[in-house]
């Protein structure tokens, strides 16, 4: 009972200063968090650079076929029966691999013949080794056994028969390499592109078996107007597009210019195809497309930095972000790049003269992104 009322009394003394010190604490409280100060908002600086260069010409495409860039034709050394191709039209193969091979027979009984001549040639040449030895020896003994008419001619017919060794390994040899060549091998790794021959069939020396191509390197083979072959040079960057993929690009090189018209005055022009992949096969039609520096009409193009570009999701989908000068954002705009020229892109759609296109750090932008410009003048042309 007195333990009850000493509480109730310790609660009636505590409450006044409980109350006391809530008020206390309470106005500072909120002054703490009136005191929290929220972080500047980071605006990224960007470079950029004003859209006013053209391309300096216009874009031209010409018609042509995908053709290899190393081509050859493989054939056997020998004249023979083929008794056995291995390979078809397509086929990919390594170099040292055997690709047909001729009837064996008769080269066998070639080496055969040839050894069997050549341990004639052997026995007889030790036979008149000994002869010309003996006469030697004799008139070493007593000069009037013999002649020295007898001795020049046991050397002649010695050193004859040394010449008949020396004949008879050469023919050897040589049947033994044509036995050799009865197997054509691969020169290199490449596909057939042709095949000329079949099995039983009668082949001579030099006659084609395989039409051959090095896998992947391709080029573009068109023809040239001379009214535009001067603007034509080995280096001149173009792309190569294919009718059966019209949304895949591929760049190329200028290698070869023809210094003849060929027909309709037009001159043969060929360019390598620098990332041709396993979609790129010979005899398909291609369009080249190259920048000439001549102003004719053609398609505007302008040169933005290829660092200035994002790709998208798809292969060729290509981005610049444009700066917006009244919410100071960027804008995501799709363009076409239609090629490269050095470090610069030839962009015929998307942007226009007097845009101002981020050129640095654009993995890091977002469509709508509010950035500052590094070089604010650009935002007052």
């Amino acid at each position: 009972m007195t333990s009850t009322r000493n509480q109730r009394l310790v609660k009636r003394e505590c409450l006044p200063f409980a109350l006391a010190l809530t008020l206390l604490v309470a106005p500072l409280l909120s002054a703490c968090q009136k005191e929290v100060v929220e972080p500047a908002k980071r605006i990224r600086a960007v470079k950029t650079i004003l859209v006013a260069d053209r391309a300096s010409g216009q874009m031209r495409k010409f018609p042509g076929t995908v053709e290899p860039v190393d081509t050859s034709s493989i054939s056997f050394e020998v004249t023979g029966l083929v008794q056995k191709v291995y390979i078809k039209v397509g086929h990919k193969f390594k170099q040292g691999e055997a690709l047909a091979v001729l009837d064996k027979k008769s080269f066998k009984l070639n080496v055969e013949s040839a050894r069997a001549a050549l341990s004639r040639a052997r026995a007889q040449f030790k036979e008149k080794k000994s002869a010309y030895e003996r006469e030697r020896r004799i008139q070493a003994q007593d000069s009037g056994a013999t002649t020295q008419k007898a001795v020049e001619q046991a050397r002649a017919a010695y050193e004859s028969t040394q010449q008949s060794v020396h004949y008879s390994q050469a023919q050897l040899d040589l049947a033994k390499r044509d036995l050799e060549k009865t197997e054509l091998r691969a020169p290199f790794d490449g596909v057939v592109s042709a095949r000329h021959v079949e099995s039983f069939e009668e082949v001579s020396r030099g006659k084609p078996v395989f039409d051959v191509f090095v896998e992947g390197a391709m080029q573009a083979a068109v023809s040239i107007p001379e009214n535009m072959i001067d603007e034509v040079y080995v280096g001149l960057r173009g792309e190569v597009r294919l009718p059966n993929r019209p949304d895949a690009v591929y760049h190329a090189v200028v290698s070869e210019v023809g210094s003849a018209a060929t027909s309709a005055n037009a001159f043969p022009v060929k360019a390598n195809i620098n990332d041709a992949d396993k979609h790129v096969r010979p005899g398909m039609t291609a369009e080249l497309t190259l920048l000439f520096s001549r102003e004719e009409e053609g398609e505007t193009a302008y040169l933005v930095p290829v660092q200035a570009l994002v790709p998208g999701r798809e292969k060729d989908d290509r981005h610049v972000f444009v700066f917006d000068s009244k919410t100071s954002t960027v804008r995501k705009t799709v363009v076409q790049a239609k090629g490269i020229v050095g470090n610069q892109a030839i962009i015929t759609n998307g942007i226009a003269p007097g845009d101002i296109i981020v050129v640095a750090g654009v993995p890091f932008l977002r469509d709508g992104q509010e950035v500052k410009l590094l070089n604010p003048s650009h935002a007052g042309q």
